[in-house]
């Protein structure tokens, strides 16, 4: 199950939205669905969802059982460290329920709003996710120029469990 915010047009107000949807992603577990997701856009009435982790800690303090996705988050938008901290955050608040969906981002109007250049997108999330990923809980980054490398210093807490296998990356051409 998907929430996504969208308000196009916008024949309702955006906080109708806002419940809409997340009475959307409240009826998931109670109907079956074994999970929720929700994606990270930012600008614009497209999606309204700029911070796809807060929305899944809200649901995780609303649901059991029901798995939590992000569908993406934008590495290249975000502190490695933060984005680290606060999926394990999450992970320990659901027990474990967290699923983590990485992305290197797509619009030019969000680029733009961040004062990026879209064109160091692809080796931003490269070097961002082989961080994440380097080992469960060793996520602490210092920064080099506009690089990050892993320190041996772990960040904590660590993640309920590796996220590895929790892991969804993508990354267009």
């Amino acid at each position: 199950m998907a929430a996504v915010f969208q308000n196009t047009g916008r024949a309702l107000s955006d906080r109708q939205i806002y419940l809409n949807e997340t009475a959307l992603a409240d009826m998931a577990e109670p109907l079956g669905f074994e999970s929720i997701w929700s994606v990270e856009h930012h600008f614009t009435d497209y999606t309204m969802c700029p911070d796809v982790v807060q929305f899944l800690s809200y649901m995780a303090g609303r649901t059991k059982t029901v798995r939590l996705g992000s569908m993406v988050v934008v590495l290249p938008w975000h502190d490695p460290m933060r984005v680290a901290e606060q999926i394990s955050m999450l992970d320990h608040l659901s027990g474990g329920r967290m699923i983590l969906g990485l992305g290197r981002g797509a619009g030019k109007v969000e680029f733009d709003g961040f004062r990026l250049d879209m064109g160091d997108s692809r080796e931003l999330f490269v070097q961002y996710v082989e961080a994440l990923l380097k080992g469960p809980g060793t996520l602490l980054m210092e920064s080099i120029g506009n690089t990050y490398r892993p320190t041996p210093t772990a960040n904590w807490p660590p993640p309920v469990k590796g996220l590895l296998a929790r892991t969804q990356t993508q990354s267009a051409p």
